[in-house]
Protein backbone atom coordinates (compact mmCIF):
# COMPACT_ATOMS: atom_id res chain seq x y z
CA UNK A 1 0.00 0.00 0.00
CA UNK A 2 1.51 3.46 -0.82
CA UNK A 3 1.71 6.29 1.44
CA UNK A 4 -1.24 7.84 0.40
CA UNK A 5 -3.20 5.00 0.44
CA UNK A 6 -2.38 4.37 4.12
CA UNK A 7 -2.76 7.75 4.81
CA UNK A 8 -6.60 7.72 3.19
CA UNK A 9 -6.91 4.30 4.86
CA UNK A 10 -5.66 5.96 8.66
CA UNK A 11 -8.03 9.34 7.92
CA UNK A 12 -11.50 6.89 7.40
CA UNK A 13 -10.81 4.57 9.86
CA UNK A 14 -10.34 7.56 12.24
CA UNK A 15 -14.29 9.70 11.16
CA UNK A 16 -15.46 6.17 11.20
CA UNK A 17 -14.29 5.68 14.92
CA UNK A 18 -15.64 9.21 15.61
CA UNK A 19 -18.77 8.42 14.41
CA UNK A 20 -18.37 11.11 11.46
CA UNK A 21 -19.06 7.93 9.08
CA UNK A 22 -22.12 6.23 10.74
CA UNK A 23 -23.54 5.30 7.50
CA UNK A 24 -22.38 5.30 3.97
CA UNK A 25 -24.17 7.98 1.47
CA UNK A 26 -26.56 6.81 -1.10
CA UNK A 27 -24.65 4.71 -3.67
CA UNK A 28 -23.18 6.20 -6.99
CA UNK A 29 -25.79 4.49 -8.93
CA UNK A 30 -28.84 6.87 -7.41
CA UNK A 31 -30.16 9.30 -9.80
CA UNK A 32 -30.44 13.30 -9.16
CA UNK A 33 -27.06 13.65 -7.03
CA UNK A 34 -26.32 17.38 -7.12
CA UNK A 35 -23.53 18.56 -5.62
CA UNK A 36 -24.85 22.01 -4.81
CA UNK A 37 -28.29 20.31 -3.19
CA UNK A 38 -27.15 17.04 -1.74
CA UNK A 39 -30.23 16.19 -0.57
CA UNK A 40 -32.81 17.35 -3.09
CA UNK A 41 -33.33 14.40 -4.59
CA UNK A 42 -34.93 12.91 -1.50
CA UNK A 43 -33.04 9.30 -1.10
CA UNK A 44 -32.01 9.64 2.25
CA UNK A 45 -28.51 10.47 2.28
CA UNK A 46 -28.81 13.19 4.88
CA UNK A 47 -29.99 11.12 7.69
CA UNK A 48 -29.54 7.84 9.34
CA UNK A 49 -32.46 5.45 10.82
CA UNK A 50 -32.93 2.70 12.98
CA UNK A 51 -35.39 0.02 12.89
CA UNK A 52 -36.46 -2.26 16.19
CA UNK A 53 -32.95 -1.01 17.30
CA UNK A 54 -31.42 -2.12 14.18
CA UNK A 55 -29.28 0.44 11.78
CA UNK A 56 -30.64 0.84 8.15
CA UNK A 57 -27.61 0.07 5.54
CA UNK A 58 -27.49 1.64 2.26
CA UNK A 59 -27.36 -1.27 -0.42
CA UNK A 60 -24.46 0.01 -1.81
CA UNK A 61 -24.32 -2.99 -4.90
CA UNK A 62 -26.20 -1.92 -7.91
CA UNK A 63 -27.12 -5.85 -8.54
CA UNK A 64 -28.70 -6.34 -5.65
CA UNK A 65 -30.87 -3.11 -5.82
CA UNK A 66 -31.73 -3.93 -9.24
CA UNK A 67 -32.85 -7.57 -7.80
CA UNK A 68 -34.57 -6.12 -5.06
CA UNK A 69 -36.28 -3.47 -7.23
CA UNK A 70 -37.77 -6.50 -9.68
CA UNK A 71 -39.21 -7.98 -6.51
CA UNK A 72 -40.55 -5.26 -4.88
CA UNK A 73 -42.21 -3.88 -8.56
CA UNK A 74 -44.17 -7.36 -8.65
CA UNK A 75 -45.24 -6.82 -5.16
CA UNK A 76 -46.03 -3.09 -4.85
CA UNK A 77 -45.92 -0.56 -7.66
CA UNK A 78 -46.20 2.30 -4.97
CA UNK A 79 -43.24 1.66 -4.15
CA UNK A 80 -40.23 4.08 -5.12
CA UNK A 81 -36.86 3.25 -5.69
CA UNK A 82 -35.59 1.33 -2.34
CA UNK A 83 -31.66 1.90 -1.85
CA UNK A 84 -31.62 1.45 1.69
CA UNK A 85 -32.00 -2.01 3.74
CA UNK A 86 -32.08 -3.74 7.55
CA UNK A 87 -30.58 -6.81 6.92
CA UNK A 88 -31.78 -9.00 9.78
CA UNK A 89 -35.06 -10.06 10.18
CA UNK A 90 -36.85 -7.48 13.22
CA UNK A 91 -39.27 -8.70 15.57
CA UNK A 92 -42.65 -7.63 14.82
CA UNK A 93 -43.63 -6.01 18.44
CA UNK A 94 -40.90 -3.93 17.93
CA UNK A 95 -40.63 -3.14 13.70
CA UNK A 96 -42.73 0.31 14.41
CA UNK A 97 -40.01 1.75 16.56
CA UNK A 98 -38.42 3.69 14.26
CA UNK A 99 -35.45 6.70 14.77
CA UNK A 100 -33.75 8.83 12.73
CA UNK A 101 -31.32 11.53 13.06
CA UNK A 102 -29.50 14.04 11.28
CA UNK A 103 -25.72 13.06 10.11
CA UNK A 104 -23.29 14.70 9.67
CA UNK A 105 -23.53 14.78 5.49
CA UNK A 106 -26.73 16.04 5.77
CA UNK A 107 -26.90 18.46 8.93
CA UNK A 108 -26.04 21.66 7.32
CA UNK A 109 -28.59 20.74 4.55
CA UNK A 110 -31.50 19.49 6.71
CA UNK A 111 -30.66 20.49 10.06
CA UNK A 112 -31.58 18.92 13.54
CA UNK A 113 -35.21 17.28 13.63
CA UNK A 114 -37.85 19.13 13.57
CA UNK A 115 -40.66 16.67 14.95
CA UNK A 116 -41.23 12.63 15.23
CA UNK A 117 -40.03 10.93 11.68
CA UNK A 118 -43.33 10.16 9.53
CA UNK A 119 -43.18 6.76 8.44
CA UNK A 120 -45.51 5.38 5.77
CA UNK A 121 -45.42 1.36 6.11
CA UNK A 122 -46.05 -1.00 2.90
CA UNK A 123 -46.94 -4.33 3.41
CA UNK A 124 -45.01 -6.49 0.45
CA UNK A 125 -46.55 -9.83 1.28
CA UNK A 126 -50.12 -9.57 1.47
CA UNK A 127 -50.41 -8.41 5.13
CA UNK A 128 -53.48 -7.58 6.47
CA UNK A 129 -52.56 -4.56 8.41
CA UNK A 130 -55.63 -2.58 11.13
CA UNK A 131 -55.87 0.72 10.04
CA UNK A 132 -58.48 3.68 10.01
CA UNK A 133 -59.41 6.26 7.28
CA UNK A 134 -58.85 9.59 8.30
CA UNK A 135 -58.85 13.06 7.35
CA UNK A 136 -55.99 15.09 7.54
CA UNK A 137 -54.31 18.70 6.88
CA UNK A 138 -51.09 18.97 4.90
CA UNK A 139 -49.13 22.51 6.14
CA UNK A 140 -46.54 21.50 3.35
CA UNK A 141 -49.76 21.58 0.84
CA UNK A 142 -51.59 24.80 1.03
CA UNK A 143 -54.11 26.44 -1.60
CA UNK A 144 -55.00 30.18 -1.05
CA UNK A 145 -52.63 30.00 1.99
CA UNK A 146 -54.90 27.37 3.87
CA UNK A 147 -53.53 23.41 3.98
CA UNK A 148 -54.90 20.62 1.42
CA UNK A 149 -56.93 17.98 3.96
CA UNK A 150 -56.50 14.71 2.38
CA UNK A 151 -57.73 10.97 3.31
CA UNK A 152 -54.93 8.73 4.50
CA UNK A 153 -55.19 4.87 6.35
CA UNK A 154 -53.28 5.53 10.26
CA UNK A 155 -52.81 1.77 11.51
CA UNK A 156 -54.37 0.99 14.64
CA UNK A 157 -52.14 -1.35 15.91
CA UNK A 158 -48.33 -1.21 17.56
CA UNK A 159 -46.88 -4.52 15.83
CA UNK A 160 -46.10 -5.68 12.25
CA UNK A 161 -47.57 -9.64 11.39
CA UNK A 162 -44.59 -11.05 9.76
CA UNK A 163 -43.28 -10.82 6.21
CA UNK A 164 -41.42 -8.17 4.04
CA UNK A 165 -41.97 -4.41 3.56
CA UNK A 166 -41.04 -1.38 2.90
CA UNK A 167 -41.22 1.78 4.72
CA UNK A 168 -40.80 5.08 3.78
CA UNK A 169 -39.00 7.16 6.42
CA UNK A 170 -39.66 11.18 6.14
CA UNK A 171 -36.99 12.67 8.36
CA UNK A 172 -38.27 16.86 8.95
CA UNK A 173 -35.36 18.69 9.60
CA UNK A 174 -35.55 22.67 10.83
CA UNK A 175 -33.98 23.36 7.07
CA UNK A 176 -35.32 20.90 4.89
CA UNK A 177 -36.73 17.64 4.27
CA UNK A 178 -35.17 14.03 3.54
CA UNK A 179 -36.86 10.48 2.79
CA UNK A 180 -35.50 6.70 2.67
CA UNK A 181 -36.87 3.71 1.20
CA UNK A 182 -36.01 0.91 3.10
CA UNK A 183 -36.47 -2.57 2.69
CA UNK A 184 -36.77 -4.93 5.47
CA UNK A 185 -38.14 -8.42 6.49
CA UNK A 186 -40.34 -9.08 10.38
CA UNK A 187 -40.02 -12.27 11.80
Amino acid sequence: MTFAGRWIAAAAAALCAGGVLAQAPAPAYASGYSERLPCVDRIGRCFDATIAGQGVEVIASRAEFERLRGEIEALNDNVREVYWIVRAPVPGAQALDVEARSNAFGRPHVGEPREEPDVTVYALDGQDLDSETEQVARPDVRVNGQPVVVQQETLTQDFLPPGRYAFAIKYLGRRNWDRKWVFLTVR
